[in-house]
């Protein structure tokens, strides 16, 4: 029996052999199937990393190319030339390897630019070897730019009143206004006085001196014909109060002040302005005496210039559209107050139009009652950001023997309805970090509560075109207004300068 026994046992281990080999085997066939679709799902995986890595490239190469070629518009080639230096210091050289980079303005946006990277022969790991082909991967962006908000006035004419308009009947009373160097700048020019704290000083007191002065921008459209830019009061004429006339001033008996006024032809880069050729070095103002540039020293050529349109810049015919510029800048030793208006003539229906760019210096002599001024256009491009105005020694009052002295700034919405609410912080004095509704005081029993003081005002834009809609290049359309609330006389020089916060040059989302 042990021997039976001992034979069945081996049997029994032969087979439990024999099925652990054929087990063994089936495993072994079983997993030599699943490897090559195991080895495939790598290799594409892999392939899938490596396509996504390239996209991303692509995207970061069209993204710089765009960002970098905008600001070139509307030159389009610039703008090209800009965007595929761009796109090849990320990687992607146009018409190399057979990589394409097409750019082309958006139609109907002329500060948009699309630009479009395509590498057609991106190959993979397992793909390429199974197929011999390659794929073709393509990314897309498209930037904008956006222009500083226009500044003081929605037409052709920045400025004005009776004197430069007796049969007019609407105007603010309010002027353009440059001091003189010699000025302190707490009488309210905030960048064109080198003195601060005193009339007549040596040197540089105040730090923010600019003896650039200040800016206009002129926009002109299509169909526009003839151009004529014109300039009242152009030159200093002091008269014997502020009150008189455009109110130029000396403040001190001594020293003199020269006023240059020179316009600049337009150039292919509307953000950069330092770098516009003048029109008198072009030749654009062939048709007209001064040819662009102008300097007029102090009581100098009264009968010509003082309580008259003169003309800075003409041409005629068709005048191609962009952004001209105009300069008004005061040199010399004198303490004083240049104020003046400035329009911009056409012979066609269509018209240009000027506003002040960044910033701009007024002077309002407005009596008692309210008056309001046009002060900053802002898209509904916004939405969402925030606006924010600085405004410098604003809302003087002068007290008379029948008011108070008394003045209230408000900031209206387009709508004409003063901002629900606002943050605020001056430089000097005291006012409410939330104002509700944004106003605020400025001047009490004929003291100025912000003399020689920045008030800084920054406004919520709703997010929503329900909260926020307006139609640019209309009347009021998408313009923020400021209303002057006085019980005396408003003789007040003031400095505004208003922009939305945020990047000027920027990525947009765009339908497929």
């Amino acid at each position: 029996m042990s021997r039976i026994s001992h034979h069945g046992a081996a049997r029994r281990s032969v087979l439990h052999t024999e099925r652990t080999a054929r087990e063994g085997g089936y495993v072994l066939a079983t997993f030599g199937l699943l490897l090559v679709p195991l080895l495939l799902m790598v290799g594409l995986s892999v392939d899938v990393g490596f396509w996504y890595n390239r996209t991303s490239q692509l995207q970061k190469a069209a993204d710089a190319a765009a960002l970098a070629g905008v600001v070139w518009l509307p030159d389009l080639g610039s703008a090209t030339a800009r965007a595929r230096e761009a796109a090849a210091r990320n990687g992607f050289t146009d018409g190399v390897n057979g990589v394409t980079v097409t750019v082309a303005a958006v139609p109907g946006e002329n500060r948009r630019l699309r630009v479009t990277v395509t590498d057609p022969q991106v190959k993979g790991f397992i793909h390429g070897a199974l197929t011999g082909k390659s794929l073709r991967l393509s990314r897309k962006a498209t930037a904008e730019y956006v222009l500083p908000v226009p500044l003081g006035s929605p037409s052709n004419q920045f400025g004005g009143g009776p004197a430069s308009d007796p049969s007019a009947t609407s105007w603010p009373n309010l002027w353009g206004n440059i001091h003189g160097p010699r000025t302190d700048n707490n009488k309210g020019d905030a960048y064109a006085p080198a003195c601060r704290g005193s009339d007549n000083c040596s040197g540089t007191s105040n730090p923010s001196y600019r003896p650039e002065g200040y800016l206009y921008t002129i926009d002109v459209g299509t169909g526009v014909s003839q151009l004529d830019v014109q300039v009242f009061d152009a030159g200093l004429y002091p008269r014997s109060a502020e009150k008189v006339e455009t109110g130029d001033t000396a403040y001190t008996g001594t020293g003199s002040t020269t006023t240059t006024w020179t316009f600049y032809d337009k150039d292919s880069t509307e953000l950069d302005t330092t770098d516009n050729p003048t029109a008198q070095s072009s030749g654009f103002c062939a048709n007209s005496t001064p040819k662009g540039t102008v300097s007029i020293n102090q009581n100098a050529d009264a009968d010509t210039y003082k309580n008259k349109w003169v003309s800075i810049c003409k041409r005629n015919g068709t005048i191609a559209p962009g952004r001209y510029l105009l300069r008004v800048q005061t040199s010399g030793n004198g303490s004083s107050a240049n104020r003046y208006a400035i329009r911009v003539l056409s012979s066609s229906t269509a018209k240009a139009r000027i506003a002040g760019y960044g910033d701009m210096s007024m002077y309002n002599n407005v009596e008692a009652g309210n008056a309001t001024f046009y002060l900053a256009e802002v898209d509904p491009i916004h939405r969402g950001k925030t606006l924010e105005l600085k405004l410098y020694d604003p809302g003087e009052v002068t007290k008379t023997s029948s008011t108070s002295g008394n003045g209230t700034v408000k900031i209206l919405r387009p709508d004409g309805q003063v901002a629900a609410s606002c943050s605020a912080f001056a430089t000097a004095g005291t006012i409410s970090p939330t104002l509700t509704p944004c106003q605020f005081q400025s001047a009490s029993g004929g003291n100025a509560l912000f003399n020689g003081a920045w008030v800084t005002i920054q406004i919520p834009i709703p997010a929503t075109a329900a909260g926020y809609s307006c139609t640019m290049g209309t009347v009021p359309g998408c313009w923020w207004r400021i209303q002057y609330d006085i019980a005396g006389l408003g003789n007040d020089t003031t400095t505004w300068a208003a922009q939305v916060i945020g990047d000027p040059v920027h990525l947009v989302e765009e339908e497929s």
